[in-house]
């Protein structure tokens, strides 16, 4: 398992990325959002030379709310078009990874029609991703986009297109924490995995782990059982000490589990 952090949009990405190194983490978990870190405005050579010269490795992670599955067309297209900048830029910095989250505005459909219009939108940016040498992922979102029948239709669209497992999304909007039933349907395309506490409900609160109600030996031992071992971002937006005792707590957890 490598455990990961991710940048503060709004500081110095550089700088960020030098701070996790000497944190000692195994890799960083870019993002491109504003302010700090639009993607028609980051440094690719000097991310790319400070990333070389930590030896870090680097995924990458896009803003949870692009409209790309807006009923105005313009809206839409704009959303699109924001991610794939974000395609090309990750191409650029040579990183394989990049995610992409569901839209999960309603405006006044249901959620079949919304699946079908992500399904459109992220199999389109899919094809894009893979001609550029970036595999996109698909990040369960709170809601609906954390059941299995709808993210399966995005799924099924873009079957290039991995699974990216965040498990405090999916103690979000509910009575239980739907890890497993998320696993039991994709652990074969699973290839990311965020961790963050949070108290249920409707607030994604990014605590740290230990802080919030999710049983976190149970999530612990659903990964493990189905194999995995890869990249773990701790998605903890605190104080950076924090951070490192959620890193403890994992491997601690991890190793306990078997």
């Amino acid at each position: 398992m490598l455990i990961g952090a991710m940048n503060h949009p709004m500081r110095d990405l550089v700088q960020e990325i030098r701070d996790f190194a000497e944190a000692d983490f195994d890799f960083v978990d870019i993002t491109l959002e504003p302010t700090g870190a639009r993607p028609d405005q980051v440094d690719v050579k000097s991310i790319r030379r400070v990333l070389d010269s930590t030896r870090l490795q680097a995924v990458g992670h896009t803003a949870w709310y692009m409209p790309i599955a807006s009923q105005f067309p313009e809206l839409r297209q704009a959303g699109i078009d924001i991610l794939v900048r974000c395609i090309q830029t990750f191409s650029e910095l040579q990183v394989p990874l990049m995610n992409v989250h569901p839209d999960i505005r309603k405006e006044q459909r249901g959620p079949e029609v919304l699946a079908a219009a992500n399904a459109e939108s992220i199999a389109h940016l899919a094809e894009v991703g893979q001609s550029l040498g970036v595999r996109l992922m698909v990040e369960n979102q709170a809601g609906p986009f954390s059941q299995v029948k709808y993210m399966s239709r995005i799924l099924d669209a873009a079957p290039m297109a991995g699974f990216h497992l965040d498990a405090a999304h999916s103690n979000l909007y509910g009575d239980y924490n739907r890890v497993d039933e998320l696993l039991e349907a994709f652990a074969d395309r699973l290839v990311h995995v965020h961790l963050s506490d949070n108290k249920g409900g409707d607030w994604d609160l990014h605590l740290p782990l230990g802080a919030g109600n999710i049983d976190w030996q149970r999530v612990i031992r659903s990964l493990k059982s189905v194999g995995y071992d890869s990249t773990v971002t701790l998605e903890v937006f605190a104080d950076r000490e924090l951070l490192r005792l959620s890193r403890q707590l994992l491997r601690q957890w991890w190793d306990q589990a078997g």
